[in-house]
């Protein structure tokens, strides 16, 4: 339930400001924002070689946005003066569906926080259309793309269950329970990331599969993660 995922997430917070020796001060994430919201928002991947620079003084680092240029650096919406004598603008990027004509874009409905597609895979208002690693993403996005490309293979060959109707209302409700708590994002609609076994469960049990991967092991399928290996065999035979 979610009470005992509360305090496990408490506990990952507090193991990551602690690997990064930064559990206080301005700088701390620590009980500022949850490990969860900032992971489906805008996350980065720090390593210990940024943490050691920082450490040894070669980094000086800072919560905020820049509000504007100035002659000798940047000034923060917050109004500190940051000197700098280079300025990386990192932009990110955005997707872009210009392959398709304008009748098929506008059927596709891209929102502003992304395309929703049923299973992250296929356009319930367009037949035999569907999108295989670039409408999804997840902590093990190789295994996750393999699997999702058998599915799709299933599902076009007629041996997946389907029905148009129940796709659509499927897909209405995960959007909607996305915009309860998810970060507003362009991305928001391909996250599936933390919730990538319940994901795998879902594509396994639609093939008929068997969605526990450690058999008898009750405790490891409970308390374990599950990793590539354990999807071994099921991509060309099941």
């Amino acid at each position: 339930g979610w009470p005992l995922m509360a305090g496990a997430f408490k506990v990952v917070e507090l193991i990551f400001a602690a690997q990064y020796r930064n559990l206080s001060g301005p700088t701390s994430p620590f009980l500022k924002e949850s490990v969860v919201t900032d992971f489906y928002g805008y996350a980065q991947v720090l390593t210990y070689d940024f943490r050691d620079k920082v450490r040894a003084g070669d980094v000086d680092w800072h919560i905020g946005a820049i509000d504007h240029f100035t002659q000798k650096g940047v000034t923060t919406r917050g109004g500190e003066e940051i000197g700098a004598d280079v300025v990386i603008y990192g932009t990110g990027f955005s997707k872009n569906y210009d392959l398709f004509d304008d009748a098929t874009k506008q059927k596709l409905n891209v929102e502003s926080d992304g395309l929703y597609l049923y299973r992250n895979t296929v356009h319930t208002a367009i037949p035999n259309l569907a999108f295989v690693g670039s409408e999804i993403a997840t902590i093990m996005n190789i295994t996750t793309y393999g699997l999702q490309a058998w599915w799709l293979a299933k599902l076009w060959a007629g041996e997946v269950p389907y029905n148009r109707k129940e796709a659509e209302e499927e897909v209405e409700q995960i959007k909607a329970w996305k915009r309860t708590w998810m970060p507003d994002t362009p991305a928001r609609a391909s996250l599936i990331l933390l919730h990538q076994t319940h994901f795998h469960d879902r594509l396994l049990k639609d093939m008929g599969v068997a969605h526990r991967r450690r058999g008898a092991n009750v405790l490891a399928e409970l308390f374990t993660a599950q990793v590539s290996q354990h999807y071994d065999g099921i991509i060309g035979k099941a």
